[in-house]
């Protein structure tokens, strides 16, 4: 018993030094603080000709159900192109073709030039 009331006695008082003071006047957080670079792909007609895996988002509506499974139709003011959204991002959030929704994805260029986008984030904006 002696031998295990050391190592505990030490523990129970270095513990408490990973304390952090999180109040005002405390260090930031981290991370980065500065102007943003922002997205060089808004649009559909920019998407239909950026290159394979370029970071995009988009802002328009989901007007329709593609072709195949987790495939729909979005469209903004100029164009449309098929998205790949996975069920799970809608989160069971119901999206009709009056919602303006925002998508941060990937454009995807597959065989013979057909591209698509595939989202990783769904946002309602209204």
């Amino acid at each position: 018993m002696r031998y295990l009331l050391a190592p505990a006695l030490t523990l129970a008082l270095c513990v408490p030094a990973f304390a952090a003071f999180t109040g005002p006047g405390g260090a930031p957080a981290g991370g980065f603080s500065g102007p943003s670079a922002g997205y060089g792909i808004s649009t559909v007609g920019q998407a239909m000709q950026a290159p394979d895996d370029a970071y995009c988002v988009l802002e328009g509506n989901i007007v329709s159900r593609g072709p195949k499974h987790e495939r729909y139709v979005f469209q903004d003011a100029t164009g449309s192109i098929t998205v790949d959204i996975d069920d799970k991002l809608f989160a069971g959030r119901t999206v009709t073709p009056q919602n303006t929704v925002r998508l941060h994805g990937e454009v995807d260029v597959e065989h013979y030039g057909y591209r698509e986008i595939d989202v990783d984030v769904l946002e309602i904006v209204k």
